[in-house]
């Protein structure tokens, strides 16, 4: 028996579709990086950022690097396809709009010594854009 000659296109349309939706719904992270230990039972909450210039790994880790020492930072995690980045925090010790300020902040060039400005920029903090919350 002989299949119809569509059937070949069809499932090759199909599997297609699938990998790129369900890439959608299985993405793994890119850069996880943990600053600080909390203590359990301590309240903590998640910022969620859309950043310009977060584009693949190694733009990943450099915008992590922006939160190392930063107090109250606890995680980062990137999706760099994305652009996204979340970061838990203890609002105790800092806020939002203070890790969006040090992501945002010069980035210091290893390999020339030199500090960068505007490397990378926010766009949206928690589903909010940027614009509206400096308004």
């Amino acid at each position: 028996m002989r299949a119809p000659a569509w059937i070949v296109p069809a499932l090759v349309v199909a599997a297609a579709a699938a990998g790129v939706g369900g890439a959608r719904l299985l993405a793994a992270p890119s850069v996880v990086r943990d600053f600080a230990a909390h203590a359990p039972g301590t309240a903590t909450r998640r910022a969620v950022f859309v950043v310009d210039g977060v584009r693949c790994v190694d733009t990943a880790e450099r915008a992590a690097g922006q939160l190392a020492g930063v107090p109250g930072a606890i995680r980062f995690t990137a999706w760099a396809a994305r652009a996204k980045v979340e970061v838990t925090y203890d609002p105790a010790v800092t806020t939002a709009e203070a890790l969006r300020e040090a992501i945002e902040g010069p980035v210091h060039d290893d390999s020339t010594g030199e500090f960068r400005f505007g490397v990378f920029a926010v766009r949206e903090v928690n589903g909010v854009e940027v614009e509206s919350i400096r308004r």
